[in-house]
C-alpha cells in the first residue's frame, strides 16, 4: 500500500518541482499597476454592511471595474490586506497553491474522461507548464482571479462527471454551486454550464440529451442570463477604454484565436508585438530575446509538425480515434471558454488561456499518444524517438519562454520597478503624517527611451498606478501623488505638507 502511494504522489512531486524551478523568481515579484487599484477597491471601513457590500453589482461609473468578481478579488483581497498588508509573498504562495491544486483536478478530469493514466499525466504536466503561466503568476490580481475560476471550473465538472456516472444528486448540487463561485471569480467560467452540457452529450444518446440538459441545468441556466444582463445592464463597461471594445470581426477574430493556439502550445505572449503584417518578423526581437529566439522557434515548429502529423495519420489510418465524443468535448472546449474575450482583439492575454488550457493538452495528448500508440505497433523504434522529440521539444518551449518571461514580460519587471521605489519612499519616511502629498521628479541620469515612454516619474506613475500604491503601503486614503511629467502639486498645498524625491528605476 504504501509503494502504491508513493507511485502515485511522486509524479505530482516532479511535476510542482519543475513548475517551481521555471516559475519561482514570481514568488518575491511585488504588485504594480492594475495589483493596486484592485487592492485598493476592495477595502472596507470595516462594518459588516460595507463587506456585504463586496458581493454587490455596482455601475462601472461608481468603481471604475467592469467585471463581477467578488470571490477572487474584492473579498480575497481584502482579507488578505488585512492581515498581510502589501507584503506579496503570501499572495504568490496562494497563487501557487490554487495551481498545484488545478494540476491535480487536470489529472483527474482526463483520467475520467480518457481512463489512461499517459494522458492524463501528459495533459496535468504541460498544463502545470505552459508559458501561459508566466502572465498567471507574475501578474498577480489577473492571474489569481483565473486561477480560482478554473478550479471551481474543473471541480464542477468533475463532481458532474460523476453525478452522471452515479446519479448522486448531492454531487450535482455541489457540481451547481461551484459553477456560481466559478461566476464569481472571472466571467470566462460563464461557459461552464455549456461544458456541463457537453458532459451530457458524452453519456446520452443525442435525442435525450436536451431533456437531461434541461432537468438538470435549468436554474444555473436562469442564473447566467440574470448575471449577464446585470453585467451588461447595471455594470456596464468603459466607453473610453478601447482595447475593452468588442470587435464583431470573422477575420480578426480567428486571427486572435490562432494567438492563444500558439501561446497555448507555448510560444511567449510578447511574440506579438514584433510580428508585422503577413508574419514579418522584427529584427528588434532578437534583441530582446538574444539566444532564447534559437530555442523557441525550433522547438516550436517541430511541436507543430509532429502534433499536425499525428492528426493527418489518425485521419487517414484510424479515422474512428478521432470520432470519440470525449475528444470532440474537449475540442469544442477551448475555443467555447476563450470566445468571450475572442471578441477582444485589442485586449489579448496569456492568462485568459488557463480556463482552456485542460482542453488543449488533454486534445494533445489524446492524439499524440493516440498516433504514437497505433504507429508503434508498425515501428516500435522510430516511435518511440519520434515521442521522445516531441516531449522534449515540448518541454524545452515551454520552460524557454517561461525563463524568457522573468525579466520580459511587463508585470515581472514593474514589479521590480514598484518593489525599488517603494522601498525608497518606506526608508526615506518610515512615518508620515495624514493626508501628506508625495511628488516624485524625473531623474536626470536616467537615459532616453522615447517620448512616449517619459521620464523615470512616468514610469513612477505607471508601476504605482497614481496614488493606489502610497495609499495603501500608509493605509491613508488621503495620500496625493503627483509627477512630474504627469503634473506638479497645486500651489495651494503647503511645501511643508509635499514630500519631494527623485523617481529612480534601477
Amino acid at each position: 500500500m504504501l509503494k502504491l502511494s508513493v507511485r502515485k504522489i511522486l509524479p505530482f512531486v516532479v511535476i510542482f518541482g519543475v513548475v517551481l524551478a521555471f516559475y519561482y523568481p514570481a514568488l518575491s515579484t511585488f504588485f504594480s499597476q492594475d495589483d493596486f487599484f484592485h487592492i485598493k477597491i476592495s477595502q472596507t471601513d470595516g462594518s459588516i454592511k460595507s463587506f456585504l457590500g463586496l458581493f454587490g453589482f455596482y455601475p462601472f461609473e461608481e468603481k471604475g471595474i467592469a467585471f463581477y468578481r467578488p470571490v477572487f478579488r474584492e473579498l480575497l483581497f481584502n482579507v488578505f490586506y488585512s492581515i498581510f498588508g502589501l507584503n506579496p509573498f503570501p499572495y504568490r504562495v496562494l497563487s501557487f497553491g490554487i495551481h498545484f491544486i488545478n494540476i491535480i483536478l487536470v489529472y483527474c478530469l482526463i483520467k475520467r474522461l480518457f481512463n489512461k493514466t499517459a494522458i492524463s499525466l501528459f495533459t496535468a504536466f504541460f498544463f502545470s507548464i505552459s508559458s501561459a503561466n508566466v502572465a498567471t503568476f507574475y501578474y498577480f490580481t489577473g492571474g489569481i482571479q483565473i486561477l480560482g475560476a478554473t478550479m471551481f471550473m474543473l471541480l464542477a465538472l468533475i463532481l458532474f462527471w460523476d453525478y452522471l456516472k452515479t446519479n448522486n444528486k448531492n454531487r450535482k448540487k455541489l457540481a451547481l454551486a461551484l459553477s456560481i463561485l466559478a461566476l464569481g471569480s472571472h466571467e470566462l467560467s460563464v461557459v461552464t454550464p455549456v461544458l456541463l452540457s457537453g458532459m451530457i452529450f458524452i453519456f446520452k444518446p443525442f435525442k435525450k440529451t436536451l431533456r437531461q440538459i434541461v432537468k438538470d441545468l435549468w436554474p444555473l441556466g436562469v442564473l447566467i442570463i440574470i448575471y449577464l444582463w446585470l453585467e451588461v445592464n447595471v455594470i456596464g463597461f468603459s466607453k473610453a477604454e478601447e482595447q475593452y471594445q468588442t470587435v464583431f470581426s470573422i477575420k480578426r477574430t480567428l486571427n486572435t484565436l490562432s494567438w492563444y493556439y500558439v501561446w497555448a502550445l507555448g510560444l511567449p505572449e510578447m511574440l506579438i508585438d514584433f510580428v508585422f503584417p503577413g508574419l514579418k518578423l522584427n529584427p528588434s526581437l532578437i534583441r530582446y530575446w538574444g539566444g532564447y529566439f534559437k530555442i523557441i522557434f525550433p522547438t516550436f515548429f517541430v511541436s507543430t509538425i509532429i502534433f499536425l502529423s499525428s492528426c493527418f495519420y489518425l485521419l487517414s489510418k484510424h479515422f474512428s480515434v478521432l470520432k470519440n465524443r470525449r475528444l470532440v468535448f474537449l475540442v469544442v472546449w477551448f475555443p467555447l471558454v476563450m470566445l468571450p474575450v475572442l471578441l477582444l482583439p485589442l485586449h489579448k492575454s496569456t492568462y485568459y488561456l488557463m480556463p482552456a488550457l485542460t482542453a488543449f493538452w488533454g486534445v494533445v495528448g489524446f492524439i499524440t499518444l493516440s498516433a504514437y500508440s497505433l504507429f508503434s505497433k508498425k515501428c516500435r523504434m522510430l516511435g518511440r524517438f519520434i515521442l521522445g522529440v516531441l516531449l522534449v521539444a515540448l518541454f524545452l518551449l515551454s520552460g524557454t519562454s517561461a525563463v524568457l518571461g522573468r525579466t520580459t514580460y511587463w508585470a515581472a519587471s514593474r514589479g521590480k520597478i514598484a518593489a525599488g521605489i517603494i522601498g525608497q519612499v518606506k526608508s526615506l519616511y518610515p512615518d508620515i503624517p495624514k493626508g501628506s502629498v508625495f511628488y516624485f521628479t524625473n531623474d536626470p541620469s536616467y537615459p532616453f527611451v522615447a517620448k512616449d515612454w517619459g521620464g523615470t516619474s512616468k514610469q513612477a506613475a505607471f508601476v504605482l498606478n497614481g496614488s493606489d500604491a502610497l495609499q495603501l503601503l500608509y493605509k491613508d486614503p488621503t495620500i496625493q501623488v503627483f509627477y512630474e511629467d504627469l503634473g506638479k502639486p497645486s500651489f495651494y498645498i503647503p511645501p511643508e505638507k509635499i514630500y519631494t524625491l527623485v523617481a529612480r528605476i534601477r
